[in-house]
């Protein structure tokens, strides 16, 4: 899909590969989202530019993701897109700045893109130049990942309270108004599928810090790449002026962004923590428990069945009784440790 936007109107989707040339020499800002091969040999054939493949965005090496080429700049950054899902992603994105025309290249839908789009909408004779346009996408992708890092930090607030919770790990307060003697057990058992959870939240949180902080250096590269280049243009002042404070900002939220990643390792460190201490509490009961039998069980494997007055010897029902003995001294300690939460 390619959609088209001049100055002071609204944008127009490509519906006919005709009508590209018309389209394309009106626009300023040209969009293409997933483009097919069709959308992209009839936008090179009105531009007389080569755009990058798929392939070629995903580059990781500086040389084929910033580039200038017969005086166009090629530049791609990571964008963050998924952020409310389960499953964030990192996406590409390119940005193909000419003198008057600027082509942004993705194929994952973002956020950003629809907030800056919306606010260009309510504004039509604010972005009249290409370095207009580029400045505000960039400026709503780093509100976007700001309030991304605020919704991590409030995410992580809530969950160093379920860490150091020493009544209810799962969030809840069902166990305050239970007897005494079972609020041990569910409490145990709280914790430990509260545990269990947070864990699964702490990765889902490491991750998404790690996208965004992913986003925040591939921008900045972006950034003093474009200052570098047309740091003489007379044309883009403006854009210098402005690109300082997004160096700035970008400088402020990647330190947030290191906070976060350290607050998250703490984090981790603690719930790990407090689950060895939960294993240890366990283990030193059972300890306990066997230092209890030994004594009997040594007694027993010196001086048992060495005397000769025996009665059970000659007991016809002995061996059921030892056998349901045997699966009595099985079944009772599974039920205890069970009963405790401890299994």
């Amino acid at each position: 899909m390619i959609t088209f936007y001049a100055p002071g109107q609204p944008g127009v989707q490509l519906a006919d590969h005709a009508t590209c040339a018309d389209l394309t020499r009106a626009a300023v800002w040209i969009d293409l989202l997933q483009p097919s091969p069709e959308d992209e040999q009839a936008l090179e054939e009105a531009l007389g530019v080569d755009i990058p493949t798929r392939e070629e965005m995903q580059a990781i090496e500086l040389s084929s993701r910033l580039y200038e080429e017969n005086g166009i700049l090629f530049m791609t950054a990571t964008v963050l897109t998924n952020a409310d899902s389960n499953s964030p992603q990192s996406s590409a994105v390119t940005f193909i700045l000419s003198g008057d025309k600027l082509v942004t290249l993705r194929y994952a839908d973002s956020t950003a893109f629809a907030a800056f789009q919306t606010r260009r909408d309510a504004n039509l004779q604010r972005y009249d130049t290409s370095y207009h346009f580029m400045g505000g996408i960039i400026d709503a992708i780093i509100e976007r990942i700001a309030d991304i890092l605020e919704g991590v930090g409030a995410n992580l607030d809530r969950i160093s309270l379920r860490v150091f919770d020493a009544e209810a790990p799962d969030g809840s307060s069902q166990w305050e108004n239970q007897p005494a003697k079972n609020h041990s057990r569910k409490t145990r058992r709280a914790r430990q599928r509260g545990y269990v959870e947070v864990l699964r939240r702490i990765g889902a949180v490491s991750d998404l810090v790690s996208r965004a902080r992913e986003t925040l250096v591939s921008f900045g590269r972006l950034v003093a790449f474009f200052r570098e280049v047309r740091h003489d243009d007379q044309t883009a002042r403006e854009s210098m002026a402005h690109s300082k404070t997004v160096i700035a900002d970008l400088g402020s939220l990647s330190d947030h962004a290191t906070f976060l990643g350290g607050k998250v390792s703490f984090l981790l460190d603690a719930t790990l923590g407090m689950i060895n201490n939960e294993q240890n509490a366990i283990i030193k009961i059972l300890s306990v428990a066997a230092l209890v039998f030994l004594p009997p069980t040594l007694v027993a494997g010196i001086y048992g069945m060495n005397f000769e007055s025996i009665p059970e010897l000659k007991w016809v029902h002995g061996y059921p009784f030892a056998l349901t003995l045997m699966i009595i001294s099985a079944v009772l300690p599974y039920l205890f440790f069970r009963r405790k939460g401890w299994l």
